[in-house]
């Protein structure tokens, strides 16, 4: 009863988002569509370019249903079932390591999580990804080493995030001198990755995740790792810590302490478990995802969601006979504080925050190309093909890369989410400012449209 309950109230809140508003949901989307042709490129630009900047396994999981429609509420539905099935996965796994009650507690607490029910039906890869990971972990705790490799390779098409998991399922191997078992664990990861990174490499000569560490890191000195890390602990944090507060108190310095606290707690039953196991791979995991997402340059709270399985088991091992007492107690604040006073209310996120502008956009005449941060979002919501907005170090050269490529509309939205919260030298980040002085040249562009509400400006290339 409570596992259904668990999977009920995530489907309860779908859909937590509409369609495309990550854009990497519509990504996957579109390239689980695009496999059904054979190709693996972007559906929605002129030529197709290739789909290198997501992994692959998330789409070829959705070609099924694709190849059975094209509705996007579909694809949602079963996005909200997949997310609905990680409490009971984590439930599941976690009982081996924990009473049964401790464990149920914790699939509550993942369930009724205010940033996982965020991702109700949103068609992202983190729930997937969280499912393969517990299977792997399960199987690599069992000593199943041809199921661990197996598992391994799938979980890094799914997300790169992926490579931190690594160590948890070849130290074992490594420590007892089983080669074959490291065989059987480590070469199909590789394989499967190695090609994806081949095929990555003859499209665009790089991996598109490598290729953004370097631009996050280039030329910034160590200092930026310090900064990155800083920031990534002072988001993380607070984010974590708010699940158990009010929303007045959540993005406060109480919501920040709190997620310290229960970060600090877990750091020490992380400690506990490599002490009475050197090579438990639930706490290599733990460690490798916490390195990865110190320094990751982008910050998104749906990182959070394979984090929490194993936050929640670390907390466990931490508090000890305390567990039970301490987890129900952090469900009651999560739920009193965040999960039921949202449960039946419309989403804040139900419909496009620029549905006006889109709307105006879908009306111009045909044809016409436009091209905006979010081109792929953009467009799609417009009704119209889309194109990057050009990396260009003058005005005159990007104006003139737009005009080649008979790009009509340029989009130019402000307070965008781009996962950059406190990066200020971010190249990304400086790009769009680039951009927006780009546009704001009178000799190179003319303003046809603005939508002060909504933040957004459209501009035409003279």
């Amino acid at each position: 009863m409570v596992l259904a309950a668990c999977a009920l109230l995530i489907i309860a809140f779908a859909p937590a988002q509409y369609f495309g508003r990550q854009q990497d949901d519509l990504l996957y989307f579109l390239g689980s569509r695009a496999l059904l042709t054979g190709r693996y490129c972007l559906l929605t630009s002129p030529g197709c370019p290739p789909l290198t900047m997501i992994n692959p396994g998330w789409p070829l999981l959705l070609t099924p249903l694709a190849a059975l429609t094209e509705r996007p509420g579909l694809f949602s539905a079963l996005a909200a079932l997949v997310l609905a099935a990680c409490p009971i996965a984590l439930w599941a796994w976690l009982k081996r390591r924990t009473d049964d009650v401790s464990a149920l507690l914790a699939a509550g607490l993942f369930a009724s999580c205010p940033l996982v029910l965020a991702q109700s039906g949103a068609v992202m890869s983190e729930a997937p990804y969280l499912l393969v990971l517990l299977a792997l972990l399960a199987a690599v705790e069992t000593q199943k080493p041809a199921a661990a490799g197996g598992l391994a390779a799938l979980l890094l098409l799914l997300r790169t995030a992926g490579l931190s998991a690594i160590p948890a399922m070849i130290i074992a191997p490594l420590r007892g001198g089983r080669r074959r078992d490291l065989a059987l664990t480590a070469v199909p990861p590789a394989l499967a990755y190695g090609l994806w990174t081949a095929w990555s490499w003859s499209k665009i000569g790089a991996l598109d995740k490598m290729a953004l560490m370097v631009t996050t890191y280039g030329g910034n000195g160590w200092h930026k790792f310090v900064d990155v890390g800083v920031s990534n602990a002072h988001y993380y944090l607070s984010e974590w810590g708010g699940c158990f507060l009010t929303p007045g108190l959540a993005d406060g310095a109480l919501a920040l302490t709190l997620g310290a606290t229960l970060a600090a707690t877990a750091a020490w039953g992380l400690a506990r478990a490599l002490r009475r196991r050197a090579d438990d791979p639930a706490a290599w995991a733990l460690l490798g995802a916490c390195v990865l997402h110190s320094f990751w340059g982008w910050q998104y709270e749906r990182y959070m969601l394979p984090l929490l399985p194993l936050l929640l088991w670390a907390l466990s091992v931490s508090l000890g006979r305390f567990t039970r007492l301490a987890l129900a107690v952090l469900l009651v604040l999560q739920l009193g504080a965040q999960t039921l006073p949202r449960l039946g209310k419309t989403s804040p996120w139900a419909e496009p925050e620029l549905k006006d502008t889109y709307a105006w956009l879908a009306a111009r005449p045909r044809p016409a190309l436009m091209s905006s941060a979010l081109f792929v979002r953009d467009g799609w919501h417009s009704g119209l093909p889309s194109l990057p907005l050009p990396d260009e170090p003058r005005a005159s050269a990007f104006a003139a890369d737009l005009k080649t490529r008979r790009v009509r509309f340029v989009l130019r939205a402000g307070g965008l989410d781009i996962g950059l919260h406190s990066d200020p030298t971010s190249p990304l980040r400086l790009h769009l400012e680039r951009v927006d002085a780009y546009l704001w040249d009178p000799r190179l562009f003319r303003k046809v449209y603005a939508n002060a509400q909504e933040k957004t400006e459209v501009y035409e290339p003279l």
